[in-house]
């Protein structure tokens, strides 16, 4: 898809309300926990994070979905090593999700996102913290303005299986400009399903899937190296998560 369409496509998404009507993340749009949300929580941090393979002991759902998002502030430390201080980018940050986190955490964190009207929303929420800057990029460019070399910890969280393989690429190549000697970049990719399709219906959700060794390419081909890939799995699935925690090449080499 020609990258100014697949901009208004997702602007046009968010403007119906795309996040707030997606099950995946009702609990940020004022539903209330449940007892079944929470013991969730509970069974979900206490799973091993550290290990290669993670086999989540329930079937995958929406409920799951909700869960990993709700406590990824404190499971995302236990499955990766990360900066203890700098900045961080989170792109494709939608409202702001995480964001939120990284803010009490971090002296400052940039977010991005390929909709201004979501960010309009982000910028609401985000209001009272004057250590978040946020930004549009284009489909497949991190803003200009953010300094060669200059973060700490890049995050994608849920975006390369929506956009085209291309896009991935080259916004891996701008992770990789933008990344300090001793940065880190965390992304997560769809695994197991997908793994030979590049687009979707116009105005849904994409899933495209890439296998581990299209992961490594892609880490080659932008000049970044693998410090740590891990997989997630659930029951009755096929398709699972590939996280993916990388360095710059030169830094790897060192």
């Amino acid at each position: 898809m020609e990258k100014s369409l697949f901009s208004r496509m997702w602007d046009k998404m968010q403007s119906d309300g795309y996040f707030a009507r997606h099950p995946h993340y009702q609990d940020h749009f004022g539903a209330e926990l449940s007892r079944e949300d929470r013991a969730l929580d509970n069974a979900v941090l206490q799973l091993d994070f550290s290990q290669a393979h993670l086999e989540i002991p329930v079937p995958y759902s929406d409920a799951l979905e909700r869960s990993v998002k709700r406590t990824e502030a404190q499971w995302l430390g236990r499955m990766f090593a990360l900066p203890e201080t700098g900045t961080v980018l989170d792109v494709g940050c939608g409202f702001g999700r995480s964001v939120t986190w990284f803010a009490e955490r971090y002296p400052q964190v940039i977010g991005t996102d390929i909709s201004a009207t979501v960010l309009d929303n982000a910028r609401e929420r985000l209001k009272d913290r004057r250590n978040v800057r946020l930004l549009v990029n284009e489909s497949d460019t991190l803003p200009a303005d953010i300094a060669d070399g200059s973060i700490a910890l890049a995050y994608v969280f849920t975006v390369f299986q929506h956009i085209p393989r291309e896009f991935t690429a080259n916004l891996l190549r701008g992770i990789t400009r933008v990344l300090a000697d001793d940065g880190v970049v965390i992304f997560n990719l769809l695994t197991n399903f997908n793994e030979a399709v590049n687009t979707g219906d116009s105005e849904t959700e994409w899933a495209i899937g890439y296998s581990p060794a299209q992961a490594e390419a892609l880490l080659a081909n932008s000049g970044l190296s693998a410090i740590k890939m891990c997989t997630w799995s659930t029951p009755g699935s096929d398709a699972g998560w590939l996280w993916v925690q990388a360095g710059r090449q030169a830094r790897q080499a060192g």
